[in-house]
């Protein structure tokens, strides 16, 4: 598969977008927007957006650092791509650039910041910014040392296929639901993939808690008549919220050998939408 995103995250959707696809084609969605409240890589709407199948993209993520990622990118991508060939992948710069991520200094510029949150998340384990560690780990033993995932050539496609559609791509940092609540739903198509309800809070900055899913879910029944699509890690928690007034769908994504590989995920939609029998990408257990 082609990635279009230049992040990686545990648990990911960018496989999903053929899917989706099918989704926006099967109810008549086309000519909508794409939203993602939590996008961290964003992989699925950029993969729409990429395939001329969304006229634009709304990324939405409460990180600040993510946010900043997706900032520079679009408003700042010379200045990003020079970063990108630039800096040295070692552990000393390894580092350096967690330093930044976890500096409180309000001087350092949204270009710097977003730049350490990229940089961190293409040499830690899995992607997991926060607290995954070095590829190979601070001694540098193994297979597989801090540069595995760093390949520039690559990466720097990614980020100057994102430039040049910068005007179509819309960067946010708001609190998820605030978000959903006050796009344009009745012309938006949105993709909502929080963070993991039971693993969350090892994986991710801004992991939520219960009540913060179960006001998710309010907000999304009162949006029953809109076009939403939400994602899950499969659990009992999960179901209780949705069970009754939404249709809940299992599935299984097949992740890379260093992420979640086992376990089955769930998709939530409104009763009315309708979701295809069959799908084609050999990512998906549908």
């Amino acid at each position: 598969m082609n990635q279009a995103s230049p992040l990686r995250y545990p648990g990911g959707k960018a496989a999903m977008a053929g899917l989706l696809g099918q989704i926006r084609k099967l109810n008549g969605l086309g000519s909508y927007s794409v939203a993602e409240p939590f996008a961290g890589g964003a992989g699925a709407s950029l993969s729409l957006l990429f395939r001329e199948e969304t006229s634009e993209i709304h990324i939405n993520d409460a990180d600040g650092a993510i946010h900043d990622f997706w900032w520079s990118l679009t408003n700042r991508p010379e200045q990003f791509s020079k970063l990108l060939k630039k800096t040295r992948v070692s552990m000393a710069e390894w580092r350096r650039q967690r330093d930044t991520y976890r500096s409180n200094d309000r001087r350092l510029s949204r270009l710097t910041r977003g730049f350490s949150a990229f940089y961190l998340n293409r040499c830690n384990r899995s992607g997991i910014i926060m607290n995954g560690g070095p590829i190979g780990g601070i001694n540098q033993t193994g297979d597989w040392l801090i540069d595995a995932r760093f390949n520039k050539e690559e990466l720097h496609r990614r980020c100057q296929k994102i430039a040049e559609y910068r005007d179509r791509i819309f960067v946010t940092d708001r609190d998820g639901i605030d978000f959903v609540r006050d796009q344009d739903a009745s012309r938006t198509f949105y993709f909502i993939d929080p963070p993991y309800f039971e693993k969350g809070k090892t994986l991710y900055l801004n992991a939520l808690d219960h009540e913060y899913h179960k006001r998710l879910a309010g907000q999304l029944r009162s949006m029953n008549d809109d076009a939403w699509v939400l994602t899950y890690d499969d659990c009992r928690e999960i179901r209780q919220l949705y069970r009754g007034w939404a249709t809940i769908r299992p599935f299984g994504l097949r992740y890379a050998a260093a992420e979640r590989r086992s376990g089955r995920e769930i998709m939530i939609t409104p009763k009315w939408m309708h979701l295809p029998t069959t799908q084609r990408s050999d990512a998906i257990d549908w």
